[in-house]
């Protein structure tokens, strides 16, 4: 492929490689320049164009990245449609992506090829992107082209299979909240319990449950105890054993997830459950039935091999592994941010409208005040006499920044610098955000508490982060 700047009088037959703005129109990269084109350019000012043209050996993009994609994919998956030499691979069915060494060799074969998977095991739906593969040139060469379609194909999809469990919980009564969630982590991976049994947390009680489950169709047994497994001699695990069946393995390097134990009973899967089951979060239990569900191997060995990665993702509901709780009361200071010259709310600063009764600055302070322990710090720049006179009456300190016009860093530090001696931890706060709710800023201290090691703790919603910002007086200085 020839790729190189040329004259626009002599651009005929070549293709633009980045788009170019004309009087009257924008003509778009890949755009084939005819003698309108050229007079139109040419019209237009420009003399000279980033132009690329395709040779005897070269293929185009996108059909370079269909051959590719056609390559790569193995069961399950279905093709899409290039275009800018980008082809993606989708899901057909629910299951398991099955992403082999084959990728890296594949990448490994020359720069302009690349393929991007989802992780390997990853749990996707139908339909879901599992791979994209884009050529990065607007042409290959064939043979550089069948260089990377030597190897095998590398992408694949295990599918879910429809299978039926049994659950017997002891010890217990089961609520309806776990009922529903397990019933739900079934169902997600293509399953259904048909059955429960309730009996004592005895070793007696659960060995005669099992026993009657033997004759049972269902390809899985769930248990559930009053309490976690913690050894082998532990009441499931003995009740299995006595029931003619084997444990395959107790306990696993998946956290929340550690105390799960994998059995076998007559031909039956059997799971002993952690107590994290218990909880809509992703763990170990999830990984174990996607793996099932997927008909893949399930051992001992697999099991073990899950550590890596096996750290899952902590809810603030929790604190991280073994870390302590703080245990002492915090006192947190709100640093409200009032100091901007609101240039986008036209003539009047946004802070200083009025909004159910009081001005936007005084309804943010109120709130930040409710919520924290001591005075609220508010930093001004701009008409701050202003904004002094509508917080009058509030509780809080009111600094000015004389370095606002450089922008809000400079009002950041010099409140950082002036936060109280007895404040633990700083709410950064913006003056125009009135619509900020008590409850959030609560969560955030509430949070800090639990998880002791964090220094900084931002709201999200839904994946996206919001604009307060709650952090230790030490990591914010620093």
């Amino acid at each position: 492929m020839k790729f190189e700047d040329v004259p626009v009088s002599d651009a005929e037959g070549w293709a633009l490689a980045h788009s170019v703005s004309t009087s009257s129109r924008r003509l778009a990269k890949g755009t084939v320049l005819n003698k309108s084109h050229i007079e139109e350019l040419a019209a237009t000012g420009v003399a000279v164009i980033h132009g690329f043209r395709l040779e005897e050996d070269d293929i185009d993009e996108d059909e370079a990245a269909l051959r590719a994609a056609n390559h790569l994919a193995g069961s399950g998956l279905r093709t899409g449609k290039p275009t800018r030499g980008r082809c993606n691979l989708y899901a057909e069915v629910d299951g398991l992506v099955l992403a082999s060494d084959g990728v890296d060799a594949f990448n490994a074969v020359d720069e302009a090829l690349t393929v991007a998977t989802l992780g390997n095991l990853a749990h996707v739906r139908a339909g879901q992107l599992v791979a994209t593969i884009k050529v990065i040139p607007y042409a290959l060469n064939a043979g550089r082209l069948q260089a990377a379609l030597v190897s095998p194909k590398a992408i694949s999809l295990a599918p879910f299979r429809s299978f039926t469990a049994s659950f017997i919980v002891s010890g217990i009564e089961l609520s309806a909240k776990t009922r529903e969630l397990t019933e739900h982590r079934i169902e997600m991976v293509g399953g259904r319990i048909t059955d429960y049994a309730q009996c004592p947390h005895t070793i007696c009680a659960v060995t005669e449950a099992l026993e009657t489950l033997k004759a049972s169709e269902n390809d899985l047994i769930l248990m559930l105890g009053v309490s976690a497994i913690s050894d082998r001699r532990d009441v499931l695990p003995a009740a299995l054993v006595a029931a003619g069946g084997e444990v395959t393995q107790l306990g696993m390097p998946v956290d929340p997830g550690n105390l799960l134990m994998l059995g076998k009973l007559g031909g039956k899967t059997v799971l002993g459950l952690p107590g994290c089951a218990r909880s809509p979060a992703l763990n170990g239990l999830d990984w174990v039935l996607e793996r099932y569900a997927a008909n893949l191997p399930l051992t001992a060995a697999h099991i073990r091999a899950m550590g890596n990665g096996g750290l899952l993702k902590e809810t603030s509901l929790r604190p991280e592994p073994r870390a302590p709780r703080r245990e002492t009361g915090l006192n947190v200071q709100a640093l409200i941010l009032a100091a901007g010259k609101s240039s986008r709310a036209g003539d009047h600063n946004k802070l200083l409208r009025t909004l159910n009764g009081k001005t936007v600055v005084a309804g943010t302070v109120a709130t930040a005040s409710r919520a924290t322990d001591l005075r609220a710090l508010v930093i001004t720049g701009h008409e701050s006499e202003n904004v002094e006179k509508a917080l009058s009456g509030y509780s809080c300190e009111v600094l000015w920044n004389e370095d606002y016009a450089n922008g809000m860093g400079s009002s950041l530090s010099r409140g950082i610098q002036s936060l109280s001696d007895d404040a633990d931890f700083a709410l950064i706060c913006l003056g125009d955000m009135p619509f900020v709710r008590e409850e959030t800023i609560t969560s955030l201290m509430q949070t800090s508490k639990k998880i002791s090691e964090a220094r900084i703790f931002i709201p999200t919603f839904n994946g996206k982060r919001g604009h307060r910002c709650f952090g230790t007086k030490a990591c914010l200085a620093s």
